[in-house]
């Protein structure tokens, strides 16, 4: 079943690997980046992973974002990234090795 773009959506993870934490979040956001007038109050779900260090989420570095159009999508992409941080963190910082 597929849901509206307007259903509120807070899903939370805390994760480990090898002694650090990763704050998994899905949300609901507004989308504040359109400039033509028909993009007023888009709505889209985002899920983002946060290294935690010292028990603080350091939001203003995420490791990993994707973004949704649909509830569904994001609550099974929210999932998706909970099965699968381990490799979604490897390979993170391994590409940012590479341009870095």
């Amino acid at each position: 079943m597929d849901h509206t773009n307007d259903q509120d959506l807070e899903l939370k993870h805390i994760s480990e690997i090898n002694g650090e934490k990763f704050f998994i979040s899905t949300i609901r956001m507004e989308v504040r980046h359109s400039w033509l007038n028909q993009h007023h109050n888009v709505n889209v779900y985002e899920t983002m992973v946060f290294e935690k260090k010292d028990d603080k989420v350091m939001y203003e570095s995420s490791l990993f974002n994707r973004r949704y159009s649909t509830y569904d999508n994001a609550v099974e992409g929210h999932d998706h990234v909970v099965k699968n941080i381990e490799k979604i963190v490897k390979t993170t910082r391994e590409c940012r090795a590479k341009i870095l």
